[in-house]
C-alpha cells in the first residue's frame, strides 16, 4: 500500500525508442493525465513530477521512490530496476544489488540494510540521458497499476471518466490487489453490499448482481467503501466527492478544477 506518492504525467516530453505506453487504451489522454496529477497533488502537494525522488519510506516499508513511491520493501522497486537493466541506456548503476535482485523482488519486511547507496543510484539513474530509468518506471507502473485499473472497469462496462479515473487512483494509492484494503477487495466489497436498483441521472447504468445501479451512485458507494478502510484515501475520495458534486463526470475538456485537502482549488491542464 502507498499512502505518499508521486505520480507520473504521461507527457509527449519524453522521446526515446523505449518508452511504453503505461496508460490503458480505455481511458483518453486527459483521463489519465488529471487522474495522476491528483494522486500528485493530493498526496504530496504538488502537481509535478519527480522520477528521481528518494527517500524512507514513512510507513516503513524502505524506500520509497520515484514517480509513485514504488518502495523496496514491496518489491517493485526492484521490479523497476530489472527492467532498466534489461534497457540499453542502463549505465551500471545498479550493479552491486544486480547478484541478489531477484531476492529483492520478492519484498522483504522493509529494511534497508546494505542498502545504503540504493537512493545515490536512483537519482543517478534518474539522470540517466536515455530517458531508459523513466521508461522503465513506466512499464512497472502500466503493468502493475493501469492494467488492473482497465481490467475492472472494462469488467464493470464503467462509461464515465470520472469513474475511470477513481479506480485508477485506488490501484495506485490504496494497492491494486484483491485484498480488502486494495482496489480489487474495495470494489467486491461495494458489489456486495448492492441489492437493489439504484437510480440517478449520470447517463451511465452499471449491471451490478443482476440490478440496475446508476454509475455515479455506485461511484460514491465505492469512495465511501475507501475511506472505511484506507484512511490516507481521504484527500484523495475528498476531491473526487467535490467532483462528483461539480457534475464533472465526462472530462473531455482541456481544464478540471480540484480542490485539495484544505479546500483550495487547483485548475488542472491536459496536455
Amino acid at each position: 500500500m502507498k499512502l505518499s506518492l508521486l505520480i507520473i504525467a504521461v507527457t509527449a516530453a519524453i522521446i526515446s525508442t523505449e518508452v511504453v505506453d503505461a496508460a490503458p487504451s480505455s481511458m483518453s489522454n486527459c483521463v489519465t493525465q488529471f487522474s495522476e496529477t491528483i494522486i500528485n497533488l493530493l498526496q504530496n502537494g504538488q502537481e509535478s513530477t519527480n522520477f528521481a525522488q528518494c527517500t524512507k519510506d514513512n510507513s516503513g516499508n524502505g524506500y520509497a521512490a520515484g514517480v509513485i513511491n514504488f518502495t523496496t520493501g514491496s518489491g517493485d522497486a526492484w521490479r523497476v530496476i530489472k527492467t532498466f537493466m534489461s534497457m540499453k541506456g542502463y549505465a551500471n548503476e545498479f550493479d552491486e544489488y544486480k547478484d541478489n535482485i531477484d531476492t529483492y523482488i520478492q519484498g522483504n519486511d522493509g529494511s534497508t540494510e546494505g542498502l545504503d547507496n540504493f537512493c545515490d543510484g536512483w537519482k543517478k539513474a534518474s539522470d540517466n540521458k536515455s530517458n531508459s530509468f523513466w521508461n522503465a518506471q513506466e512499464t512497472i507502473l502500466g503493468t502493475e497499476y493501469y492494467k488492473p485499473a482497465q481490467k475492472q472497469t472494462s469488467n464493470l462496462k464503467i462509461a464515465l471518466d470520472v469513474t475511470k479515473a477513481a479506480v485508477l487512483d485506488s490501484a495506485i494509492v490504496d494497492g491494486p490487489g484483491s485484498g480488502k484494503t486494495s482496489m480489487g477487495g474495495i470494489i467486491k466489497t461495494t458489489n456486495n453490499m448492492i441489492n437493489k436498483d439504484i437510480k440517478g441521472d449520470s447517463g451511465s447504468t452499471l449491471s451490478i448482481n443482476g440490478y440496475n445501479v446508476d454509475e455515479i451512485a455506485w461511484l460514491k458507494l465505492f469512495l465511501k467503501r475507501r475511506t472505511t478502510v484506507n484512511s490516507g484515501s481521504k484527500p484523495n475520495v475528498n476531491a473526487y466527492n467535490q467532483i462528483i458534486k461539480d457534475r464533472e463526470y465526462s472530462w473531455d475538456t482541456s481544464t478540471l478544477v480540484v480542490q485539495d485537502d484544505s479546500g483550495e482549488e487547483h485548475t488542472l491542464q491536459c496536455h
